[in-house]
């Protein structure tokens, strides 16, 4: 199994007041434990800072998840070099998603992967380029 998993469930984890965060959890131990492959854009890195630098007052928060990240098993993390920019750049144009997101699936549709996420417009607009789940259905589907 491939996956690129968004900053969303990494966030969700992180946080044990996220509505999301016990399946986020459950999912992350899931997909160590089966030792799936697992890719990355490197934005992943400031997106997850940044989302718990603005919504807690720990700062101790974001070093611990990219920590975390770092050290998660099977991950690697992919540049947005030039070619990823502009691949995209034209799923952004033709599925009407947001820069970050248009990241996550270029990265998605380069490695065949599933992506994973708990974003609603990145589940309704692109599961038209690449297969996308919720982590929760993720872990359905295994059962």
């Amino acid at each position: 199994m491939i996956f690129v998993v968004d900053a969303s469930v990494f966030v969700a984890a992180a946080r044990t007041s996220e509505i999301h965060h016990t399946d986020s959890l459950n999912f992350l131990q899931a997909i160590q434990e089966q030792a799936a492959a697992i890719f990355c854009p490197t934005l992943i890195l400031s997106e997850c800072a940044a989302a718990l630098a603005r919504q807690t007052k720990i700062p101790s928060l974001p070093e611990k998840l990219l920590a975390y990240i770092d050290d998660f098993p099977q991950l690697s993390l992919i540049p947005l070099d030039v070619f990823m920019a502009r691949r995209a750049a034209q799923i952004a144009i033709g599925h009407r998603l947001r820069g970050a997101d248009a990241v996550y699936a270029a990265v998605a549709e380069a490695f065949n992967a599933t992506l994973i996420t708990w974003d609603q417009e990145m589940l309704d607009r692109c599961s038209a380029a690449v297969p996308t789940l919720t982590p929760a259905e993720w872990i359905g589907q295994q059962a």
